[in-house]
């Protein structure tokens, strides 16, 4: 048969297993939990030594299980873990006497105060100035958030800057064109939203006052004869349109654009055909100036000064835009192939020379000078 503890092949009339000396006599018993003495490590009931701490098995120094281990001196060196054994190997502190209480708690060294260098020392590797630091969790500083945050704010307030200082000078005509897009989408009663027989007349020569041609009838009426006020009210009106359309509109901006990306060209001809749009627009605010000068009003009307202001704006558009030409003459003065950044001081002479004087009286009055339906 097969021993049920170490699983060798045993007589069947046996009743201890030669092999791991366990009985075998009867049915089949369930097999006992052996530990080791030493350790507590689990044992199978074959195994001579702990295979943890190597101390023998218990039972196997006795006579009736170990006998051929001994006789073959396997184990003669191992002794028996016995209690009286154990007992001596643990510690056995001193009673605790009344002494010993007074002794301890009249020592100068032993008490309950705690010294505040060594707790000092203590704390140092985990505080960081008044914030104490938690090892387990590291607080990390939101770098990227505030990197987003702080270039966010720039941007913002660069462009809250560049809109309220107006360094390039754009709003205002960006401001007055606005208003005259209102104005012509949402006319009032001052005059632009009546219906009168001309309209289509009406519309025509304004079409012609932004060109800087007043022709036909028109022209007749503002050198002949003198104007009733309702004639002179649209004439005023379609001039002052005519300013307020040539600085919001594009003609203007791109003469100020050709010059600064044409002015120091070296071929003669890029140059030329760059000035050609500042020189027609100074044309027609000279004759848009003669015009209202030469324009009759009736004695004693109410636009007479409102003829000055309006011719005064054109005035000092011209002026704006010829300081533009004049330098533009100098850089046409040059021939081709020059090398124009040599010269680019006396180039620019006029243009610095005008100042800002006409575009800030021209912003100053734009607005309170626009003629209104008496």
């Amino acid at each position: 048969m097969i021993c049920p503890h170490c699983f060798e092949t045993i007589d069947d009339d046996v009743t201890v297993c030669p092999h791991c000396h366990a009985s075998v006599d009867g049915e089949t018993p369930h097999p006992q939990l052996v530990f080791c003495e030493g350790c507590g490590a689990r044992l199978s009931p074959h195994d001579r030594t702990c295979p943890k701490c190597g101390r023998p098995a218990p039972g196997i120094l006795s006579t009736a299980a170990s006998a051929s281990d001994l006789a073959a001196g396997k184990t003669a060196s191992f002794p028996r873990l016995t209690q009286a054994a154990i007992e001596t190997e643990l510690p056995h502190p001193e009673p605790v006497t009344a002494q010993s209480v007074l002794e301890d708690s009249l020592d100068a060294s032993a008490t309950s105060v705690l010294d505040r260098s060594e707790l000092e020392e203590r704390a140092g590797g985990s505080k960081k100035g008044n914030r104490e630091i938690d090892p387990y969790h590291e607080r990390k500083r939101p770098i990227k958030a505030i990197v987003i945050a702080v270039v966010a704010l720039v941007l913002v307030g660069g462009g809250a800057a560049f809109v309220a200082l107006d360094p390039l000078g754009v709003m205002p005509g960006f401001y007055a064109y606005v208003e005259q897009s209102a104005q012509e989408m949402f006319p009032t009663r001052e005059g632009m939203g009546t219906t009168t027989p001309n309209d289509a007349t009406n519309n025509a020569d304004a079409t012609d006052a932004k060109d800087g041609n007043v022709s036909g009838d028109d022209a007749k009426t503002l050198q002949d004869e003198a104007l009733s006020d309702d004639a002179a009210y649209e004439q005023l009106t379609k001039a002052y349109n005519t300013i307020v359309d040539i600085n919001g509109g594009e003609r203007f901006q791109d003469a100020i654009d050709s010059f600064n990306n044409s002015y120091l060209l070296s071929n003669y001809s890029a140059r030329k055909q760059a000035s050609l749009g500042a020189y027609a627009l100074r044309d027609e605010l000279a004759s848009l100036v003669d015009d209202l000068d030469n324009m009759k009003l009736a004695d004693g009307s109410s636009y007479t000064e409102d003829r000055e202001h309006v011719k005064q704006l054109a005035e000092w558009m011209y002026e704006r835009i010829k300081a533009i030409c004049d330098s533009w003459d100098v850089a046409l003065e040059y021939s081709d192939g020059e090398r124009m950044s040599d010269h680019q001081d006396e180039i620019l002479k006029p243009m610095r020379a005008a100042g800002n004087t006409a575009r800030d009286n021209y912003y100053d009055h734009i607005y309170d000078w626009k003629p209104v339906k008496k």
